[in-house]
């Protein structure tokens, strides 16, 4: 059969588009007496709660990428020589990268440290963390655990939401990454004669795994 591209127009005039700008991504930490329960130190002396971060994170991820997902494979010979095929034994998950727009009080840059150096006391002994409860801050005589140690990762971990919609705002795409936490926080150029740009914040976030919606199985028979 030719090629008809009005019925390729029409099809996709049917079955429409989904857009790259029309998302949002929510972070729900596991554990609410975890991270959640603190409350991070802001630039101006103010204080908020990690759940109210990520509120407001909520509205500045400007940027975002679904997971991927990579099979492992092994070159195997089917006659024990001759051509070979490659065969699955394991599977991986990409991680994920996300970029906010931070705000005149840097609250975002302060959250992400929070939760990197409370996923790994990575401040000694010399420096204060900025999370209230935590390594002593505060005056409040709690020594938290001790410094260079890893906490464990119930209590740092989140689940991670990102969806994307349609035109008319249907829920279309539904990622759900599974005790994700934070893996990497990326260095922020600045320049003086850079009058222009915003100060935006990349980190990389990386999970045990990923489902489609409610993580129901997507397969059926028949």
């Amino acid at each position: 059969m030719a090629f008809n591209i009005l019925d390729f127009q029409s099809y996709i005039a049917d079955t429409g588009v989904l857009q790259t700008n029309k998302y949002d991504v929510m972070i729900m930490f596991d554990n609410p007496d975890g991270i959640g329960a603190y409350n991070i130190i802001g630039a101006d002396g103010s204080t908020r709660g990690a759940a109210d971060n990520v509120t407001d994170l909520n509205y500045r991820c400007i940027n975002a990428s679904l997971p991927g997902l990579t099979m492992r494979t092994a070159d195997i010979n089917r006659f024990g020589l001759g051509v070979s095929e490659k065969m699955p034994f394991s599977a991986n998950y990409t991680d994920v990268s996300l970029t906010f727009l931070m705000d005149r009080f840097g609250d975002q840059y302060n959250f992400w440290y929070a939760w990197f150096n409370y996923i790994f006391g990575i401040s000694g002994q010399e420096t204060l963390s900025n999370i209230y409860g935590s390594y002593s801050v505060g005056g409040d005589g709690d020594s938290g655990r001790p410094f260079y140690t890893a906490e464990y990762k119930d209590n740092y971990s989140a689940t991670i939401v990102i969806t994307v919609y349609d035109t008319e705002g249907n829920p279309n795409i539904q990622a759900t990454l599974l005790k994700a936490y934070p893996i990497s926080v990326n260095d922020i150029a600045l320049n003086w004669t850079d009058n222009n740009n915003l100060v935006k914040l990349t980190t990389t976030l990386t999970f045990r795994e990923w489902v489609l919606g409610d993580g129901q199985t997507n397969v059926t028979l028949g």
